[in-house]
């Protein structure tokens, strides 16, 4: 039966029901784009993406430890969607694409490798799994990670290899490697997997075919030099080798940084899963209709099986979105399992199975509902965030925040607040100068959360920063029991700006360094003194803009905001 045969003898009700849980999955996507709660990640990309749009250089006007394609390709889409507390909401909304992708690319391997039924169920139940699912609506650099992932291992599998095949998947591995250098592990499993498959074929013709694949491998690696090699000459010219160097490697190479949910007896699973995978690997090639397949699909399935089993062994700080290559691939293997299964029930069962096949996705379904409940606007937090800061900062301001959730405003510290750089703050490999920093910026906005700031840091800001919400202000309690009219309160000032006194949840007027004070004052380091001119509750000085704009400060809760 010739392949449009094939294709063509897929029932037309299970069709239907596939296009429906595709469809299902899509309008679930559109849904959550709008309710999902926003990754801590997100912003930090998104605040990367702007700095391009504002003529800065990555990593050397501004810290990140990602690799810069999807901060360069997406920059435009910022410039055009402007500054709006929705922002991300439009950068998700640019990742649908790459879903669509990603899911042609899973429909293609299941269809050139099995069969037209396992591509599209495997599309199927790969755009409801919850763990690929949620993590792919986010703005994250792994969701163009994916699908040039996927198209490379699916020009490498889909044909007979050749030259042009071998120069095109080189070409997607080398952009993969400029969105993530943890490409480094998907290239090495690929070429492990290169060179087992003609072994665990050897009982078939293929295995006299071992040297050509090993010449074969010089285009992939041609093609896989092209784009690193760009953006390394790019850096280069600019004089930003040394950032570019620190922020994409030094930095995020750690040991020991994870312990807790990494102990070193995990390194022990990739050696003792590599029989078990050349095992299985050989039985699924012993299965192929032709030497051609089997070497292909034995192929995925080593990619597949090394890489997740060489994440747990050798990559120190595992995290939900190092599965989002993996889980594609293993679905792919997994429907063709089940469908080969299913080739020995009864008819009658075989016909009974778009609708069980249908459950299932059902169940994936109520499994994303049942997740994150739809009913929860988990993006309310971030939006607060960039409210308060767009409306108490203005452009070129600095801001102090995690991550970038400040999104539009440069961050008053060079390093990104994040499990590495905590760490490296931690055992004193990058010094805390979170405080001093905060002084020499002026920094007046600083986010109302202490979960990944140092410990000193936490401190100063307590200090010297008042809460108003999201946010807290430049600002700090002089008295919270009653003060006397005309009653002197000494004071210090670290962060230099414009303060208005402040008490009983209003502005309020005294004497102030010995000359009467109405309204707002410029402060400079060092001490001061205030007399009230009536008796006051909860006294404090607090930014001048900010309570212009209408904040009003919590002297009596200075702890921090829960991180939500």
């Amino acid at each position: 039966m010739s392949r449009s045969e094939k294709e063509s003898s897929l029932p037309a009700r299970e069709k239907w029901v596939a296009g429906g849980l595709l469809a299902a999955a899509f309008v679930l996507r559109c849904f959550y784009i709008l309710r999902y709660r926003y990754d801590s990640d997100e912003p930090q990309h998104l605040h990367t993406t702007w700095g391009w749009t504002q003529g800065l250089l990555q990593y050397r006007d501004f810290f990140d430890n990602h690799a810069p394609l999807f901060h360069i390709l997406f920059s435009p889409l910022v410039t055009l969607v402007g500054e709006r507390t929705d922002v991300l909401t439009f950068m998700r909304s640019a990742m649908v694409p790459l879903w669509f992708i990603s899911l042609w690319c899973v429909w293609h391997i299941g269809r050139r490798l099995f069969s037209a039924r396992v591509g599209l169920w495997a599309a199927a139940f790969i755009s409801l799994l919850p763990w690929w699912f949620f993590c792919s609506v986010e703005y994250r650099t792994d969701n163009l990670w994916t699908p040039l992932w996927l198209g490379a291992v699916a020009v490498l599998v889909a044909e007979r290899l050749s030259k042009a095949r071998c120069f095109a998947a080189g070409l997607l591995l080398g952009l993969c490697f400029t969105v993530s250098m943890k490409t480094s592990l998907l290239f090495a499993v690929c070429i492990l997997a290169a060179v087992a498959t003609p072994f665990v074929c050897a009982r078939r013709p293929v295995f006299r075919d071992a040297k050509r694949i090993l010449v074969s491998a010089w285009p992939v690696i041609a093609g896989a030099l092209i784009a690193p090699a760009a953006i390394c000459l790019f850096f280069a010219a600019k004089g930003a080798w040394p950032q570019f160097f620190y922020g994409v490697i030094q930095h995020n190479i750690l040991p020991g940084v994870d312990e807790r949910n990494h102990p070193a007896r995990l390194r022990l699973v990739f050696p003792i899963a590599l029989p078990f995978l050349l095992f299985a690997a050989s039985a699924i090639a012993r299965k192929a209709p032709d030497s051609a397949l089997a070497a292909r699909r034995a192929f995925l399935f080593l990619v597949t099986g090394f890489y997740v089993t060489a994440l747990y062994s050798f990559w120190t700080l595992l995290t939900r979105q190092d599965y989002l290559p993996f889980h594609p691939l293993v679905m792919v293997l997994a429907v063709a399992f089940f469908f080969s299964f299913a080739a020995s029930f009864s008819v009658q069962i075989q016909g009974r199975l778009p609708w069980l096949l249908g459950a299932a996705g059902l169940l994936e379904v109520a499994l994303v509902l049942g997740g994150r409940p739809p009913w929860i606007d988990g993006t309310q937090r971030e939006r607060e965030i960039l409210s308060e800061v767009l409306r108490l900062t203005h452009p070129g301001e600095f801001v102090m925040d995690f991550k970038g959730e400040s999104v539009f405003r440069p961050r008053a510290f060079y390093y990104v607040m994040e499990p590495l750089t905590f760490v490296r703050l931690r055992r004193g490999m990058i010094p805390d100068t979170v405080a001093e920093r905060l002084v020499a910026t002026k920094t007046c906005v600083v986010l109302n959360q202490n979960r990944w700031y140092p410990k000193s840091a936490g401190l100063f800001m307590t200090e010297n920063y008042l809460p108003v919400g999201r946010m807290r202000v430049a600002g700090r309690v002089l008295a919270r029991e009653e003060t006397g009219a005309g009653m002197p309160v000494k004071f210090e000032i670290k962060v230099p700006a414009s303060y208005v006194a402040w008490g009983d949840g209003r502005p309020v007027s005294g004497v102030l360094d010995g000359t009467p004070c109405t309204g707002a004052r410029d402060l400079g380091i060092g001490s001061h003194e205030f007399r009230p001119d009536a008796p006051q509750k909860n006294l404090a000085v607090l930014w001048a803009r900010a309570a212009e704009l209408g904040f009003a400060p919590l002297p009596n809760e200075p702890g921090w905001q829960y991180f939500r």
